[in-house]
């Protein structure tokens, strides 16, 4: 008898309680796609706004081809609908925004072109001749970027019956979308959601500031999925372009499987197992076993769209520049501020200047002023070599309580505060 455990208890292994740490290998994947439940998130269905249409055919393909194995919760279709609308005026006016901004700049450039001729005293036949060529150019960028606006969106409507999505999106569902909560269970169910966001038990806490009830929309899906997986008893492949920790277990800010809390929950309501892919992953995955033959360009596609998405969950912001950042803080001698900025990712992003002057050992009298100057400075050498975008948000900010004067504090982007916690968390 092993000390410690009852006589009819089994001995554990290595996955028995931490199954959400086992890579899921080719063959688990083939059978849950083959012989499992195979749910998209409604962020998978909202992004086929965002794809090209060869791309948005691919993933329509392969989610069509999963057959009575493809099932979306209730909620997820509730989301869809909610924000259709915002998503297709989101998509359409980018390329009108990109080209207002091309104007902008050539305004700007003619502008600086202007100065430049003025201090080396160049005729004024050499002038219009540049400024020429500088307008031809930025005339052909907008008209471009016109172009593949127009042309990708042209069959794209607000009108749903003459939505090419919509109506590719009704054959692929039809009879595999699940029911809504009773009348009578959904008020205790908004009551559990909000306990469990609350606690920071996921999925959905990282949505806590939503408006009303959307805090709870993800635990709607996953009480939905688990009833479902249930009464199945199958294994379950969740596809989610959502990035956040309530849903991936972390590593250095990489995804690597579903949260183990997630796995134990599907676990001990459904004797199955979980696996969660992107939906790039998915495509991936699934175009071998479901035999499909994807188009060129089409993975790539779905691979910038979650690119953009990323940026906008963490304000531009990868783990592996946060980890440049402070590396290039540190070697030129400003740990104190990697100190400070990890400090106040601790504490909801907001750090006193009191604290500061306790992080950083300095003496009462000394000033905080420039103290982010070279933050922001090695920030602008990682946007130069492409690490961040230039919409990436600023790392640190100073506050001040009654304007400009002595700084009160400072304060770290709110959309960093996760990403900086999971890299402390990784390296704990």
């Amino acid at each position: 008898m092993v000390i410690g455990m009852a006589d009819d208890e089994e001995p554990r292994g290595l996955f028995d309680d931490f199954g959400a740490f086992r890579t899921p290998t080719t063959a688990d994947l083939t059978a849950v796609l083959t012989d499992g439940l195979v749910t998209p998130d409604a962020n998978v269905l909202l992004n086929l706004y965002r794809y090209t249409e060869q791309a948005r055919t691919d993933l329509l393909d392969a989610l069509g081809a999963l057959g009575d194995r493809l099932w979306v919760p209730h909620q997820a279709l509730v989301e869809f609908w909610r924000n259709r609308e915002s998503t297709i005026s989101d998509a359409r006016s980018t390329s009108a925004k990109a080209a207002q901004e091309m104007t902008v700049h050539a305004q700007q450039a003619v502008q600086a072109l202007r100065t430049w001729a003025n201090r080396v005293a160049l005729s004024d036949e050499e002038i219009e001749q540049l400024r020429d060529r500088l307008n031809g150019t930025f005339d052909e960028v907008r008209q471009k970027i016109t172009e593949v606006g127009e042309g990708e969106w042209q069959h794209i409507s607000h009108d749903t019956s003459a939505d090419p999505v919509i109506t590719r999106l009704e054959q692929v569902l039809a009879r595999r979308v699940g029911r809504p909560f009773t009348t009578e269970e959904t008020p205790e169910l908004i009551a559990l959601g909000r306990q469990r966001v609350g606690d920071r038990v996921p999925p959905g806490y990282m949505d806590a500031k939503k408006d009303g009830d959307g805090a709870v929309g993800d635990s709607f899906v996953w009480e939905q999925l688990l009833r479902e997986a249930s009464r199945r008893r199958c294994d379950v492949l969740f596809v989610t372009a959502d990035a956040k920790e309530d849903w991936w277990r972390k590593e250095r800010g990489n995804n690597r499987g579903p949260r183990p809390e997630l796995t134990t929950e599907l676990r001990s309501r459904c004797g199955s197992r979980l696996f969660l892919l992107s939906p790039k992953q998915f495509l991936e995955v699934a175009a071998p076993v479901l035999r499909l033959s994807l188009q060129d360009g089409s993975v790539e596609d779905i691979e910038r769209v979650e690119r953009i998405e990323a940026e906008d969950t963490h304000g531009g912001w990868t783990a592996a520049a946060l980890e440049e950042l402070f590396r290039g803080l540190s070697y030129e001698g400003y740990g104190d501020r990697v100190a400070v900025i990890r400090h106040a990712a601790e504490t909801d992003g907001h750090v006193e200047a009191a604290a500061v002057y306790d992080i950083c050992a300095y003496d009462d009298d000394r000033s905080l002023r420039g103290f982010t100057k070279p933050v922001k400075r090695i920030s602008g050498n990682l946007h130069e070599r492409g690490l961040i975008p230039d919409t990436a948000v600023p790392v640190l900010t100073t506050e001040y309580q009654n304007g400009p004067g002595r700084a009160s504090g400072f304060r770290v982007h709110p959309r960093l505060v996760p990403l900086l916690n999971d890299a402390t968390d990784d390296e704990s």
